[in-house]
């Protein structure tokens, strides 16, 4: 039977000089007994226990030999803010400028016998749309200039189609009107002969190659109308469904046949689609006063990189990468001047206008005052209280601003607090000894609050703008490729941040995605409203 929590109480240094010999060995032998049984608890992983593979820590999946080449890996358990918290900031000093994730460890893959690549094999019969839909509109496409003398084509002049092509969108719902109302319009291209002779054909439009998204194409020539590729977009990232539920919801709902190779390309050229908006969700990020800012763990194709959040009120901006500080500097381009609230990850020490997150800190504290040693959890309980009521009072004073100064008038726990912490900062308890570290590295930052109370004290907002994602990367294990995670941070902040501004997503990136597929400008976004 083990040692419980109020025996371990009752024991330390003095009591146990004060035993003879044989009950000594006795209690070595109890807890020689419950440091076994520990530690073989404390080594449980999927590998060797009933224990689920989401309960793997990221840094330990990212250098997992069994992960398959080119597979996703497996994604984590949500993460726990206190656990994220110590794993930045480094216990015995300030964190490093930067850091780096661990390189992946590749493990042989079933794969390697075959050699075959995933997917549809070279010369396997293809297979075409069955799916016969009736037209309901038709839009003809007429060249405008002559490829060959460059003159204006007459529009009377005779013209015959050449090729066409189908698109399926949803119409833009008459006014007092519920549901959606699907169209199939015809493009049909045409060819004119020109008075010297000459026979231009029209062609759709197609985005110029682009590096960043070589296998990503942008154009007219598209099965997908751009409103159903905003509902399509929104079902993947907001509702977090896979492509083959999206694929079975148009079925059953609506007796769409989409296979889920266009779902795919449909969301990735949403994606290619919304990128000229990155820099206005950066532009409008680094102008807000106050900047709630996290990060959890992303797979992508077995790498272990990151998901950022930065988040005001009105605007998200979501990033996918490494955890280093080049990160955040290239996403706030060396230019932001607000207050940045985060946890204590070293990285946001690089900012001296900054706030840290109490409840993080709370968390801390509470795991010290929940010790089996009897002398740290005495400590935790009094460093608890103190912040306790400090947090009360700043409450306090944003109902009723008291005449004297918080700074002023709890001078004594604060003085009380960095006496706690400055005399246990070279503490033998490691965890004593990083909590109290933590403390005096951001003295300033963590107390700021008190001579302005009206700052807020925790990073919740950046907390929930990442917990819907966090539940996506469980069902999906990540994404798979540098365009996939370009795509998915790019949508997921357009539709975050059309809904902090009380705007349909869906609707916003039809619009955009059509102006895309033509080539022209991009509409803004959505305007912020007056109360937010």
């Amino acid at each position: 039977m083990r040692l419980s929590k109020h025996d371990l109480f009752q024991m330390d240094d003095e009591w146990l000089k004060k035993l003879p010999a044989e009950l000594l060995l006795e209690v070595s032998k109890r807890l020689l007994h419950d440091v076994r049984a520990l530690q073989d608890q404390l080594n449980q992983n999927p590998g060797n226990s009933s224990r689920p593979p989401s309960t793997k820590p990221p840094w330990e999946k990212a250098r997992d030999p069994d992960v398959e080449e080119g597979a996703p890996a497996q994604a984590g358990a949500a993460d726990d803010a206190a656990a994220a918290d110590s794993a930045g900031a480094t216990a015995d000093g300030p964190a490093p400028a930067q850091e780096t994730a661990p390189p992946v460890t590749e493990g042989p893959s079933p794969r390697e016998d075959s050699g075959k690549r995933p997917g549809k094999q070279a010369g396997s019969p293809g297979h075409g749309r069955t799916q016969k839909l009736a037209v309901t509109d038709h839009c003809a496409h007429r060249p405008e200039n002559c490829a060959a003398c460059g003159g204006a084509l007459a529009e009377d002049a005779e013209s015959q189609a050449y090729t066409a092509w189908d698109e399926i969108d949803i119409a833009p719902a008459v006014e007092g009107s519920i549901g959606l109302t699907f169209s199939v319009t015809r493009h049909t291209l045409l060819e004119v002969r020109c008075a010297c002779g000459h026979v231009s054909r029209a062609r759709p439009w197609r985005a110029p190659p682009d590096a960043q998204w070589e296998k990503v194409e942008l154009g007219e020539w598209r099965l997908v109308g751009p409103r159903l590729a905003g509902v399509i977009v929104l079902l993947a990232l907001r509702m977090r469904l896979s492509r083959a539920s999206i694929r079975e919801l148009l079925r059953e709902v609506f007796d769409l046949t989409l296979s889920t190779g266009v779902i795919d390309e449909t969301i990735r050229e949403a994606g290619r689609a919304s990128f000229p908006l990155e820099d206005a969700l950066v532009a409008d990020v680094v102008q807000v006063a106050q900047l709630h800012i996290d990060e959890t763990s992303w797979p992508e194709s077995g790498v272990l990189l990151w998901l950022w959040a930065l988040v005001s009120t009105s605007t998200v901006l979501y990033l996918i990468g490494p955890r280093t500080r080049e990160m955040l500097e290239n996403a706030l381009q060396d230019g932001y001047t607000g207050i940045l609230i985060s946890d204590g990850y070293g990285v946001y020490r690089n900012w001296d206008n900054r706030l840290r997150c109490w409840p993080h800190l709370m968390r801390k504290l509470r795991g010290l005052a929940e010790s089996s040693d009897g002398r740290v959890s005495r400590v935790g309980q009094e460093m608890e209280a103190i912040l306790t009521a400090l947090m009360a009072a700043i409450y306090a004073a944003r109902l009723d601003p008291p005449p004297q100064p918080l700074p002023e008038r709890y001078a004594a726990e604060v003085k009380r607090l960095r006496h706690l912490c400055e005399g246990h900062q070279m503490d033998e308890h490691p965890a004593l000894r990083s909590v109290v570290r933590e403390f005096l590295y951001d003295w300033k930052v963590i107390l700021r609050p008190l001579a302005e109370p009206l700052l807020p004290l925790s990073n919740n907002a950046a907390e929930q703008a990442l917990r819907h994602w966090v539940i996506a990367r469980r069902i999906s294990h990540g994404t798979r490729s540098e365009e996939g995670s370009r795509a998915f941070a790019l949508l997921a902040s357009v539709i975050e941040t059309c809904r902090r501004r009380g705007a349909s997503a869906w609707q916003y990136l039809g619009t955009v995605i059509a102006a895309a597929r033509k080539g022209l400008p991009l509409p803004a976004l959505p305007a912020i409203p007056a109360a937010v």
